[in-house]
């Protein structure tokens, strides 16, 4: 039977009921619907984005104090309150600037220049023994290693390894010191497929770029990702955060379970199509505790996912500190599912500062990192890292460094820092009024206090000559021993007993100490305020 009159019929009496109904509306409010829905839409799919991305505890409170702000003189209360925490924080470091050149001098200074730079140097804080990480050389600058890698970067100072032609001692170098890292984190290892290489770079932050940037490049080319999200631990290195800003990534970051380690399970979560990488560190930053690289690097391999291990701190550490028969659990390129791994050879590899290595599992990955540019009017151009230009010197400074070590070097170093690592543990937990958050792996050593401001004792600290690291979640403070603290061991657990006595008997904070400003930026529920704060501090420092 032919159901074209009865569809005909229909439309014709739709038409009627719908023109009847519709009539009853003036002609500009028909006109403007269908813009005022299309705008709702979009406002509530912008909050739904924020919220999904935020949660919505932190976009609520965003909401909230952004419509505060549109009242008459509410906003500029907040900016003047703002802005005396920035000057607070600014304090120490505006009047140093105060009389800084703005203009080359007319007469140069010639070789006079030396002794105005030890003047300033001389206005230096005294570093040796008392600050977290910073400088993990021992012993003097003047003498010993200091001296050693100081000879070899001046020797290459006017090289660039960009000039492969001219300067190939410098490309020399830094393939042995690539070949060198690599070997001892699993590269000459069968599980690792044999096929590990890398480049240096100017520092971990550099080499976490590399490894997120060509991690997004090769799961588009292995995917067809186009809208790569990234998952990390909380406790994963502020790197990320950077890397995910710069290349346009949607950066999930998950909670870390009781023992301070990455979630395993709760990553898994958080996995979906669009996932390019997972993330694993040994040590993390925050609490010295290795994440669960084996669980990772299984998850990783089952979802066809990328994995980056973070070694920055322990990659000149963990090999020796595991044949000292330290109880390190797998974290390199032994672990199927690791594709890649950052190292920095400054820190623990006694190298100049400026010197880091990214590390691939092969070189269908790595090719991911590199630029090649045929279209210039200059020639053909390719680069390997970010920079174009890099110091030579540095490179060869780090070759320096382990050559004149060596593995028996290595090994004696891990010895002593390990061991100071754990005379503090133990000092730190004769403090009753503190606790070791987790348990360290490696040579840092993070507490807190469930009865006195952790900050307060840290202004103390500081007063004393100190620089530890403050953190939050919990509001605790952490150590990154080096070998400048082996003298210093005594003297650090004496300072901060005294330091947990003058806070017990006299509390609150001290003058010109930042207690308050670190205590109300962790309590601060509006957490883009606090970012505003940390980019205006930054703004005016730099």
């Amino acid at each position: 039977m032919d159901s074209s009159p009865s569809t005909a019929s229909f439309l014709i009496r739709f038409r009627g009921s719908a023109n009847s109904f519709l009539s009853q509306f003036e002609p500009l409010a028909l006109l403007l619907a269908p813009f005022l829905t299309l705008l709702v839409a979009r406002v509530f799919h912008s909050f739904l984005s924020v919220t999904v991305e935020k949660g919505l505890k932190a976009s609520l409170i965003g909401f909230f104090m952004s419509s505060i702000k549109l009242f008459p003189g509410v906003k500029s209360y907040i900016d003047a309150e703002k802005q005396k925490v920035v000057d607070k924080l600014q304090s120490g470091s505006k009047s140093k600037r105060e009389n800084s050149r703005t203009e080359l001098p007319t007469t140069g200074l010639g070789v006079g220049v030396i002794e105005e730079m030890k003047h300033e140097k001389s206005k230096d804080v005294d570093w040796q023994g008392k600050c977290s990480g910073t400088v993990y050389i021992g012993g003097s600058e003047s003498e010993g290693h200091f001296s050693l890698i100081n000879e070899a970067c001046s020797m290459f100072a006017h090289t660039n390894p960009l000039h492969l032609d001219v300067f190939q001692s410098v490309a020399r170098f830094e393939a042995e010191v690539v070949a060198m890292t690599a070997a001892l984190l699993g590269s000459k290892e069968k599980a690792s497929g044999g096929q590990v290489c890398g480049n240096m770079t100017s520092g971990g932050t550099e080499s976490i770029l590399l490894a997120v940037k060509t991690s997004r490049d090769f799961m588009k080319m292995k995917k067809g990702i186009t809208k790569p999200e990234m998952i990390i631990a909380e406790s994963a290195h502020s790197a990320y955060d950077k890397a995910a800003q710069y290349f346009n990534i949607k950066l999930r970051r998950v909670p870390v379970n009781k023992e301070y380690q990455a979630d395993v399970k709760a990553i898994r979560k958080h996995i979906n199509r669009n996932t390019i990488l997972i993330v694993g560190s040994a040590p993390g930053f925050p609490h010295g505790i290795i994440d669960p690289i084996e669980d990772l690097g299984k998850l990783a391999h089952s979802y066809g996912i990328c994995l980056h291990v973070d070694l920055c701190l322990g990659g000149f550490v963990l090999p020796f500190a595991r044949k000292l028969g330290y109880p390190i659990p797998s974290f390199d390129f032994t672990v199927m599912g690791v594709t890649s791994i950052s190292v920095d050879v400054h820190k623990y590899g006694l190298a100049p500062k400026g010197t880091s290595i990214v590390l691939y599992r092969n070189h269908d990955i790595r090719k991911h990192q590199f630029v090649a540019v045929t279209e210039w009017s200059g020639g053909l151009y390719v680069s390997p890292t970010i920079a174009g230009s890099r110091p030579g010197g540095l490179i060869a400074g780090a070759w320096a460094a382990m050559m004149s070590l060596g593995q028996e070097g290595y090994m004696e170093h891990t010895r002593k820092i390990m061991e100071v690592s754990k005379m503090i543990q133990k000092g730190i937990n004769e403090i009753p009024e503190f606790f070791i958050i987790g348990r360290p792996d490696m040579t840092i050593v993070a507490f807190g206090s469930a009865v006195l401001d952790i900050f307060e004792v840290n202004d103390i600290m500081s007063a004393k000559g100190w620089h530890l690291n403050a953190l939050q979640r919990p509001n605790s403070l952490h150590i990154c021993v080096t070998l400048q603290h082996v003298p210093f061991v005594d003297a650090f657990i004496q300072d901060l007993r005294d330091a947990v006595k003058t806070v017990k008997e006299n509390p609150g904070p001290i003058s010109g100490g930042l207690a308050p400003i670190y205590g109300a930026a962790g309590r601060m529920p509006d957490r883009g305020m606090v970012q505003e704060l940390l980019v205006n501090y930054m703004d005016g420092t730099c």
